[in-house]
């Protein structure tokens, strides 16, 4: 009887540590495969997220340019009207519809992220904390203000400049220079730097608002990383 016992309670032994073992398995193999899908979903974030970072760079240089030309023009008075070249002109007027570009961050990856209930698969709440302020924050922030400034540019500015310098940009988005004029009045009276003033102030708050932006950026890549060389 103490024998069949005995070869009952290996057996029962042996069943829970086959058991055991084979939740400890089955739990490392489910680990082992968030991990995984962990990896390729920031690998993925990633690659989007430094295509977003290079193009934020450029509109930034490119926002400098423009801040830096609307600056001269600002400082012009009747002197310079005078001493200027129509051609002198044109090329500052050229830079300064660079301030006019905008970055359209790539929300592709983010989107399915949030959409298929994939954020659960990170594990680092810092990382994920920085994501949505960065998307659903800073990005739909710059968004709202863009069009502001683009409608600035393009319907305050650009009107003012055709109506006064017969200012328009051919098939090439280069200036026809053939039909430039150059209107000393202008200088004079101010209404062209009243007009600057008007798309440097706003500028300067985009080019703001997008040094944010690749602060953060810079901040969830650098937590990227981390997560990737674990």
């Amino acid at each position: 009887m103490k024998n069949i016992l005995a070869r009952g309670g290996v057996e029962f032994i042996a069943v829970l540590l086959g058991i055991t073992l084979s939740l400890y398995i089955d739990k490392q193999v489910e680990k082992s495969s968030m991990l995984k899908t962990e990896k390729s979903l920031l690998s993925d974030l990633q690659v989007s997220l430094n295509q977003d970072m290079d193009y934020a760079q450029l509109v930034l240089e490119d926002m400098i340019v423009s801040i830096n030309s609307q600056e001269v023009l600002i400082g012009l008075d009747c002197s310079d009207a005078e001493n200027m070249k129509p051609e002198e002109l044109a090329v500052l007027l050229e830079t300064v519809f660079k301030g006019s570009n905008s970055l359209f961050p790539r929300y592709g990856v983010y989107r399915s992220l949030v959409s298929n209930s994939e954020m659960k698969f990170i594990e680092n709440q810092n990382l994920k904390d920085k994501l949505i302020d960065l998307y659903d924050f800073k990005f739909k922030r710059y968004e709202n203000v863009d069009p502001i400034i683009t409608n600035l540019y393009q319907y305050g500015l650009g009107e003012f400049l055709v109506e006064n310098f017969s200012y328009y940009r051919g098939k090439d988005f280069q200036i026809v220079k053939k039909h430039f004029l150059m209107n000393e009045e202008v200088f004079c009276n101010n209404s062209m730097q009243k007009e600057i003033m008007k798309t440097i102030s706003m500028t300067r708050v985009v080019h703001s608002m997008l040094q944010k932006i690749v602060k953060s950026m810079n901040a969830v890549n650098a937590l990227i990383n981390e997560e990737l060389n674990k």
